[in-house]
Protein backbone atom coordinates (compact mmCIF):
# COMPACT_ATOMS: atom_id res chain seq x y z
CA UNK A 1 0.00 0.00 0.00
CA UNK A 2 1.65 3.21 -1.22
CA UNK A 3 -0.35 5.53 1.03
CA UNK A 4 1.42 7.35 3.87
CA UNK A 5 0.64 7.00 7.56
CA UNK A 6 -1.11 10.11 8.88
CA UNK A 7 -2.03 11.00 12.45
CA UNK A 8 -5.22 12.85 13.31
CA UNK A 9 -4.91 14.63 16.65
CA UNK A 10 -8.23 14.75 18.46
CA UNK A 11 -7.48 17.85 20.49
CA UNK A 12 -4.93 17.17 23.20
CA UNK A 13 -6.61 14.09 24.69
CA UNK A 14 -5.99 11.48 22.03
CA UNK A 15 -4.93 10.78 18.47
CA UNK A 16 -5.83 8.32 15.74
CA UNK A 17 -3.11 7.02 13.42
CA UNK A 18 -4.36 6.10 9.95
CA UNK A 19 -2.24 3.13 8.83
CA UNK A 20 -2.64 1.91 5.24
CA UNK A 21 -2.50 -1.90 4.95
CA UNK A 22 -3.08 -4.48 2.22
CA UNK A 23 -4.26 -2.87 -1.04
CA UNK A 24 -6.74 -0.26 0.21
CA UNK A 25 -7.56 -1.14 3.84
CA UNK A 26 -6.90 0.90 6.96
CA UNK A 27 -5.90 -0.19 10.44
CA UNK A 28 -6.25 2.53 13.08
CA UNK A 29 -4.26 3.07 16.25
CA UNK A 30 -6.03 5.00 19.00
CA UNK A 31 -3.55 6.64 21.40
CA UNK A 32 -4.86 8.00 24.69
CA UNK A 33 -2.19 10.52 25.57
CA UNK A 34 -3.17 11.00 29.19
CA UNK A 35 -2.52 7.37 30.14
CA UNK A 36 -0.30 6.37 27.20
CA UNK A 37 -2.71 3.58 26.31
CA UNK A 38 -3.16 2.32 22.74
CA UNK A 39 -5.72 0.21 20.93
CA UNK A 40 -5.95 -0.97 17.33
CA UNK A 41 -9.08 -0.98 15.18
CA UNK A 42 -9.42 -3.60 12.41
CA UNK A 43 -6.16 -5.54 12.22
CA UNK A 44 -5.53 -7.49 9.02
CA UNK A 45 -2.79 -10.08 8.52
CA UNK A 46 -0.66 -7.16 7.26
CA UNK A 47 0.59 -6.34 10.77
CA UNK A 48 4.10 -5.08 9.93
CA UNK A 49 3.04 -1.42 9.39
CA UNK A 50 1.21 -1.52 12.74
CA UNK A 51 4.19 -2.97 14.62
CA UNK A 52 6.44 -0.38 12.96
CA UNK A 53 4.20 2.53 13.97
CA UNK A 54 3.84 1.36 17.58
CA UNK A 55 7.60 0.90 17.83
CA UNK A 56 8.27 4.40 16.51
CA UNK A 57 5.81 5.99 18.94
CA UNK A 58 7.25 4.00 21.82
CA UNK A 59 10.79 5.09 21.02
CA UNK A 60 9.74 8.70 20.59
CA UNK A 61 8.35 8.79 24.12
CA UNK A 62 11.52 7.46 25.61
CA UNK A 63 10.84 3.76 25.67
CA UNK A 64 12.23 0.93 23.59
CA UNK A 65 10.15 -1.34 21.40
CA UNK A 66 6.46 -1.60 22.20
CA UNK A 67 7.01 -1.80 25.94
CA UNK A 68 6.69 1.92 26.62
CA UNK A 69 3.00 2.06 25.82
CA UNK A 70 0.16 0.04 27.24
CA UNK A 71 -1.14 -1.63 24.09
CA UNK A 72 -3.47 -4.52 24.85
CA UNK A 73 -6.74 -4.01 22.94
CA UNK A 74 -7.97 -4.76 19.43
CA UNK A 75 -11.41 -3.55 18.33
CA UNK A 76 -12.85 -5.44 15.34
CA UNK A 77 -15.77 -3.93 13.44
CA UNK A 78 -16.51 -7.23 11.69
CA UNK A 79 -15.26 -10.73 10.95
CA UNK A 80 -13.82 -10.40 7.42
CA UNK A 81 -10.18 -11.45 7.00
CA UNK A 82 -9.03 -8.01 5.86
CA UNK A 83 -10.32 -6.52 9.12
CA UNK A 84 -9.67 -9.27 11.68
CA UNK A 85 -7.09 -11.57 10.08
CA UNK A 86 -4.30 -10.23 12.31
CA UNK A 87 -6.11 -10.48 15.64
CA UNK A 88 -4.18 -13.55 16.76
CA UNK A 89 -0.82 -12.65 15.21
CA UNK A 90 -0.50 -8.96 16.22
CA UNK A 91 -0.08 -9.62 19.98
CA UNK A 92 2.70 -12.10 19.15
CA UNK A 93 4.35 -9.67 16.73
CA UNK A 94 4.31 -6.98 19.45
CA UNK A 95 5.74 -9.48 21.96
CA UNK A 96 2.91 -8.36 24.19
CA UNK A 97 3.19 -9.15 27.87
CA UNK A 98 -0.10 -9.91 29.55
CA UNK A 99 -3.52 -10.61 28.12
CA UNK A 100 -4.71 -8.94 24.93
CA UNK A 101 -8.38 -7.95 24.77
CA UNK A 102 -9.90 -8.71 21.38
CA UNK A 103 -13.30 -7.06 21.13
CA UNK A 104 -15.98 -7.80 18.54
CA UNK A 105 -19.71 -7.94 17.90
CA UNK A 106 -21.57 -10.74 19.64
CA UNK A 107 -23.09 -11.96 16.34
CA UNK A 108 -19.98 -11.97 14.16
CA UNK A 109 -17.66 -14.79 15.24
CA UNK A 110 -14.57 -12.54 15.33
CA UNK A 111 -11.22 -14.39 15.08
CA UNK A 112 -9.50 -14.59 18.48
CA UNK A 113 -12.30 -12.71 20.25
CA UNK A 114 -12.02 -12.53 24.04
CA UNK A 115 -14.93 -10.16 24.72
CA UNK A 116 -18.13 -9.83 22.70
CA UNK A 117 -20.06 -6.55 22.66
CA UNK A 118 -23.43 -5.28 21.52
CA UNK A 119 -25.21 -1.94 21.26
CA UNK A 120 -25.30 -0.13 24.58
CA UNK A 121 -22.02 -1.62 25.78
CA UNK A 122 -19.12 0.66 26.59
CA UNK A 123 -15.55 0.01 27.61
CA UNK A 124 -12.52 2.09 28.55
CA UNK A 125 -9.27 2.49 26.65
CA UNK A 126 -7.17 4.33 29.17
CA UNK A 127 -9.12 7.49 29.93
CA UNK A 128 -11.15 7.19 26.73
CA UNK A 129 -14.67 5.83 26.42
CA UNK A 130 -15.67 3.41 23.64
CA UNK A 131 -19.38 3.05 22.88
CA UNK A 132 -20.74 0.27 20.66
CA UNK A 133 -23.44 0.62 17.99
CA UNK A 134 -24.93 -2.40 16.22
CA UNK A 135 -24.93 -2.05 12.43
CA UNK A 136 -25.95 -5.41 10.94
CA UNK A 137 -25.96 -5.43 7.12
CA UNK A 138 -22.49 -5.89 5.61
CA UNK A 139 -22.19 -8.70 8.16
CA UNK A 140 -24.86 -9.74 10.63
CA UNK A 141 -22.69 -8.81 13.61
CA UNK A 142 -21.02 -5.63 12.29
CA UNK A 143 -20.53 -2.96 14.94
CA UNK A 144 -19.40 0.67 14.95
CA UNK A 145 -17.18 2.16 17.65
CA UNK A 146 -17.64 5.71 18.95
CA UNK A 147 -14.54 6.87 20.87
CA UNK A 148 -14.13 10.05 22.91
CA UNK A 149 -12.66 11.46 26.12
CA UNK A 150 -15.51 11.96 28.63
CA UNK A 151 -13.72 14.91 30.28
CA UNK A 152 -12.70 16.49 26.97
CA UNK A 153 -15.65 15.98 24.65
CA UNK A 154 -14.82 19.18 22.76
CA UNK A 155 -11.70 17.39 21.54
CA UNK A 156 -13.99 15.46 19.25
CA UNK A 157 -15.38 12.02 18.57
CA UNK A 158 -13.74 9.30 16.49
CA UNK A 159 -16.29 7.07 14.75
CA UNK A 160 -14.94 3.80 13.35
CA UNK A 161 -17.41 2.61 10.72
CA UNK A 162 -15.66 -0.45 9.24
CA UNK A 163 -17.39 -1.52 6.04
CA UNK A 164 -20.77 -0.04 6.98
CA UNK A 165 -20.05 3.56 5.91
CA UNK A 166 -17.19 4.92 3.86
CA UNK A 167 -16.31 8.51 3.01
CA UNK A 168 -19.10 9.24 0.54
CA UNK A 169 -20.43 5.69 0.47
CA UNK A 170 -21.46 2.43 2.09
CA UNK A 171 -20.46 -1.24 2.15
CA UNK A 172 -21.95 -4.19 0.31
CA UNK A 173 -25.14 -5.76 1.66
CA UNK A 174 -23.60 -9.22 2.16
CA UNK A 175 -25.77 -10.24 5.14
CA UNK A 176 -28.53 -7.63 5.06
CA UNK A 177 -30.59 -5.39 2.81
CA UNK A 178 -31.44 -1.74 2.17
CA UNK A 179 -33.64 -1.59 5.27
CA UNK A 180 -30.78 -2.86 7.46
CA UNK A 181 -28.43 -0.24 6.01
CA UNK A 182 -30.98 2.53 6.52
CA UNK A 183 -31.34 1.53 10.17
CA UNK A 184 -27.58 1.50 10.67
CA UNK A 185 -27.07 4.87 8.99
CA UNK A 186 -29.87 6.49 10.98
CA UNK A 187 -27.83 5.75 14.11
CA UNK A 188 -24.91 7.65 12.57
CA UNK A 189 -27.04 10.47 11.17
CA UNK A 190 -28.79 11.06 14.50
CA UNK A 191 -25.76 10.44 16.70
CA UNK A 192 -25.90 13.94 18.21
CA UNK A 193 -29.70 14.40 18.25
CA UNK A 194 -29.57 15.49 21.91
CA UNK A 195 -26.48 17.72 21.66
CA UNK A 196 -26.95 21.44 22.47
CA UNK A 197 -25.38 22.29 19.09
CA UNK A 198 -25.88 19.38 16.69
CA UNK A 199 -24.03 21.01 13.78
CA UNK A 200 -20.96 21.71 15.89
CA UNK A 201 -21.02 18.14 17.23
CA UNK A 202 -21.17 16.81 13.64
CA UNK A 203 -18.21 19.02 12.68
CA UNK A 204 -16.05 17.50 15.40
CA UNK A 205 -17.08 13.89 14.75
CA UNK A 206 -14.48 12.25 12.53
CA UNK A 207 -15.28 9.21 10.38
CA UNK A 208 -12.66 6.47 10.06
CA UNK A 209 -13.84 3.78 7.61
CA UNK A 210 -12.39 0.43 6.58
CA UNK A 211 -11.18 1.25 3.06
CA UNK A 212 -9.85 3.99 0.78
CA UNK A 213 -12.84 4.09 -1.59
CA UNK A 214 -13.40 7.84 -1.37
CA UNK A 215 -12.76 9.03 -4.92
CA UNK A 216 -15.05 6.43 -6.50
CA UNK A 217 -17.91 7.28 -4.14
CA UNK A 218 -17.47 11.05 -4.57
CA UNK A 219 -17.43 10.59 -8.35
CA UNK A 220 -20.72 8.70 -8.01
CA UNK A 221 -22.18 11.47 -5.83
CA UNK A 222 -21.00 14.09 -8.33
CA UNK A 223 -22.57 12.18 -11.24
CA UNK A 224 -25.82 11.47 -9.37
CA UNK A 225 -26.78 14.64 -7.52
CA UNK A 226 -28.77 17.12 -9.66
CA UNK A 227 -26.46 19.95 -10.83
CA UNK A 228 -28.93 22.46 -9.40
CA UNK A 229 -28.71 20.97 -5.90
CA UNK A 230 -27.22 23.36 -3.29
CA UNK A 231 -24.49 20.81 -2.41
CA UNK A 232 -23.48 19.95 -5.99
CA UNK A 233 -20.63 22.49 -6.00
CA UNK A 234 -19.42 21.30 -2.58
CA UNK A 235 -19.35 17.69 -3.80
CA UNK A 236 -17.42 18.73 -6.92
CA UNK A 237 -14.80 20.58 -4.85
CA UNK A 238 -14.51 17.67 -2.40
CA UNK A 239 -13.98 15.26 -5.29
CA UNK A 240 -11.08 17.36 -6.57
CA UNK A 241 -9.60 17.65 -3.07
CA UNK A 242 -9.75 13.89 -2.56
CA UNK A 243 -8.23 13.24 -6.00
CA UNK A 244 -5.29 15.47 -5.05
CA UNK A 245 -4.82 13.59 -1.77
CA UNK A 246 -4.71 10.20 -3.48
CA UNK A 247 -2.31 11.51 -6.14
CA UNK A 248 0.00 12.59 -3.31
CA UNK A 249 -0.35 9.18 -1.56
CA UNK A 250 -2.14 10.82 1.36
CA UNK A 251 -5.20 9.13 2.88
CA UNK A 252 -8.50 10.94 2.37
CA UNK A 253 -9.37 9.81 5.90
CA UNK A 254 -10.94 11.10 8.11
CA UNK A 255 -13.92 13.10 6.98
CA UNK A 256 -16.32 14.76 9.38
CA UNK A 257 -19.91 13.72 9.98
CA UNK A 258 -20.89 17.23 8.85
CA UNK A 259 -19.16 16.62 5.50
CA UNK A 260 -20.78 13.20 5.17
CA UNK A 261 -24.23 14.73 5.66
CA UNK A 262 -23.53 16.77 2.51
CA UNK A 263 -21.45 14.43 0.31
CA UNK A 264 -22.64 10.91 1.21
CA UNK A 265 -25.86 10.36 -0.72
CA UNK A 266 -26.47 7.05 1.07
CA UNK A 267 -26.33 8.75 4.47
CA UNK A 268 -28.63 11.45 3.15
CA UNK A 269 -31.42 8.90 2.72
CA UNK A 270 -31.97 9.62 6.44
CA UNK A 271 -33.24 13.09 5.45
CA UNK A 272 -36.86 12.94 4.26
CA UNK A 273 -36.55 16.13 2.22
CA UNK A 274 -33.57 14.65 0.32
CA UNK A 275 -35.56 11.48 -0.41
CA UNK A 276 -38.30 13.67 -1.95
CA UNK A 277 -35.78 15.73 -3.96
CA UNK A 278 -34.15 12.64 -5.49
CA UNK A 279 -37.52 11.28 -6.75
CA UNK A 280 -36.75 7.55 -6.50
CA UNK A 281 -39.69 6.32 -4.47
CA UNK A 282 -41.15 7.75 -1.30
CA UNK A 283 -39.03 5.93 1.26
CA UNK A 284 -35.44 5.97 2.46
CA UNK A 285 -35.25 2.25 1.64
CA UNK A 286 -36.35 2.78 -1.97
CA UNK A 287 -33.75 5.51 -2.52
CA UNK A 288 -31.09 3.42 -0.74
CA UNK A 289 -31.79 0.47 -3.04
CA UNK A 290 -31.68 2.72 -6.13
CA UNK A 291 -28.34 4.27 -5.10
CA UNK A 292 -26.94 0.84 -4.24
CA UNK A 293 -28.01 -0.61 -7.60
CA UNK A 294 -26.65 2.30 -9.66
CA UNK A 295 -23.35 2.88 -7.85
CA UNK A 296 -20.52 1.27 -9.87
Amino acid sequence: NAMEVVVKNMGTAFSVAVIPVLRDNYTYIIHDKTTNTMAAVDVSADTAPVVDYVGRVSRSIGGSGAGAVNFCTILSTHKHWDHAGGNVTLPKALKAAGVFRIIGGVNDNIPGVTQTVREGDSLPIGALQVEVLDAPCHTSGHVLYKVYHPQAENDGVALFTGDTMFVGGIGAFFEGDAAHMCRALRKVYNMHHDAPDKDEADRRTFVFPGHEYTVNFLQFAHDTIPPSHPDAAFIASQLERYKRSVAQHTPTIPSTLAEEKRQNLFLRTCDESFVREMKHGNTAEALMQHLYDTCP
